[in-house]
């Protein structure tokens, strides 16, 4: 139970220093930032009480707070006793009371541990992208070796080409119908623990709102047969109908945030500049975010700029970035530069500083996206190229064993049977098509909305190759025939 119990508490120390960790760059920027303000340990600590955009390091601050005021603990003392945790978080701050003890120069020792801090979140970036571009290939390789494999078994199967499988066999086709979709919501899933998403995913609610009722008319009118040669085209116009909606929304979304992000980076710099002139610091915000060149971002920075001129406080004009973004790389550089001329700092090196670390977290993640790039494409037409294959095969196939039957019945049955397997097989491709958009949409944004507008792209090839398919414009069937 003594074994059990200290693995236990080993393994939460891990996570919780993991989280930390993640906080790390952000909060030893904060410290940089305020100390170049002429603030000591004790008050920064008191601001980071305040900061819930840092819930882990904020709760390690207000414990380092309440050793300090309920103890009576001299800070420096309590601050170099956090260092027995063993984390990161504890050698910064040893290393900082070190400096100070010392009589170093704690700014320069600050400001290389926050370029140290984001050397390896940039690597950490990085190998992340590394990461999903090995989820991308493995996930292309799969969806290869599924059609490989049904190949091989049909050519080898005792029925035959193109007939249906012995009584007691298990039909191969079902392995293409179950395999793909399985494979595609378990990368989903995958990719979703690796990509975290910095938009807001739509509401669930009304994306099924918008969504079912195609969906189940559609699955209706197959069931009855109604339009007994039109119910692929039917089907797949339901999942575009049904993914229009959210595709449309989430392209303003999207589209504001990497706004957002550019606009940030270069507010702060202008506002670093600015202050260089001899303009004070909330007369260099308000003249900075006055600017019409920011795309969807303009209502928010114009807003901020009304409010200032208004009088509002720093506190109350950064609920209302917090209401229009939920990025947390933006959030965090408004809240330092509030936080920075609200405690009257607001001097040259401090703004230059801060400019520079928002300009760098903009290049790394401008990188990642870059890298990603290529792979994405390369999986979608991968992911068409499989598809349309996929269904070229069984229906040459299917249509080979037709062919080659000499009894006008048997080869009837036959056509019959392909043509409803055809059938099952494309319902299968449309339904795969649909979550493979949904894969690549978490893959390329962070987010499975932003898949919606893939899925409706790859239905629509799908679509297409079961036009082309069924009008015989290309059929190794009736090359060899």
């Amino acid at each position: 139970m003594s074994f059990l119990k200290k693995h236990e508490e080993s393994d939460k120390k891990k996570k919780i220093n993991k989280k930390i960790n993640a906080e790390l760059p952000f909060f030893i920027t904060i410290v940089t930032l305020l100390a170049t303000s002429g603030f000591g340990p004790y008050t920064i600590f008191l601001k980071i009480k305040d900061l819930e955009l840092l819930p882990n390091v904020r709760l390690e601050g207000i414990k380092i707070l309440k050793r300090i005021d309920i103890l009576g603990k001299d800070p420096l003392v309590v601050m170099a006793e956090t260092n027995e945790k063993g984390s990161n978080f504890g050698d910064f701050l040893n290393g900082w009371v070190s400096s100070i003890q010392s009589g170093g120069d704690v700014v320069n020792y600050l400001t290389s541990k926050m370029n140290a801090a984001f050397d390896m979140y940039e690597s950490q970036q990085a190998e992340l992208a590394k990461k999903v571009e090995t989820i991308i290939e493995t996930y292309m390789t799969m969806q290869v070796v599924v059609l490989a494999i049904y190949i091989i078994v049909t050519a080898t199967s005792t029925g035959g080409v193109g007939e249906a499988p012995i009584a007691g066999d298990i039909d191969p086709l079902y392995m293409v119908i179950v395999m793909p979709p399985i494979v595609s919501v378990l990368f989903s899933f995958i990719a979703g623990k690796l990509n975290k998403s910095k938009i807001k995913e739509l509401d669930f609610k009304k994306i099924i709102m918008f969504g079912i009722p195609g969906i189940l008319a559609a699955i209706a009118i197959n069931v009855l047969n109604i339009l007994p040669d039109y119910n692929l085209y039917i089907l797949g116009g339901a999942l575009i109908a049904a993914a229009l909606w959210p595709a449309l929304n989430f392209k303003n979304k999207y589209k504001f945030s990497l706004d957002a992000e550019t606009a940030t980076s270069q507010i702060m710099r202008d506002v670093a500049e600015a202050r260089k002139a001899g303009l004070g610091p909330e007369k260099c915000v308000i003249r900075t975010t006055k600017r019409k060149d920011y795309g969807l971002f303009n209502v928010v920075a114009n807003g901020i700029a009304n409010k200032l001129e208004w009088g509002m406080t720093l506190d109350d004009i950064f609920e209302f970035i917090k209401k229009q973004v939920t990025d947390f790389q933006i959030l965090i550089n408004f809240k330092v530069l509030f936080e920075i001329i609200s405690s009257g700092g607001g001097n040259v090196n401090t703004l230059s500083t801060l400019a520079g670390v928002a300009e760098k977290i903009h290049t790394i993640e401008k990188s990642k996206r870059e890298k990603l790039k290529p792979y994405v494409m390369v999986g979608f037409m991968l992911i068409a190229i499989t598809g349309f294959t996929t269904l070229l095969v069984i229906e040459s196939l299917t249509s080979l064993g037709s062919q080659l039957e000499e009894n006008d019945v048997k080869r009837a049955d036959l056509e019959q049977e392909a043509k409803s397997r055809f059938e099952l097989l494309g319902i299968a491709i449309l339904v795969q098509s649909w979550i493979s958009g949904l894969f690549l949409g978490k893959i390329t944004t962070g987010s499975y909305s932003g898949g919606f507008m893939y899925s409706i792209f790859l239905v629509g090839i799908t679509i297409g190759a079961i036009l082309i398919i069924q009008m015989k414009i290309f059929s190794v069937a009736s090359i060899f025939g």
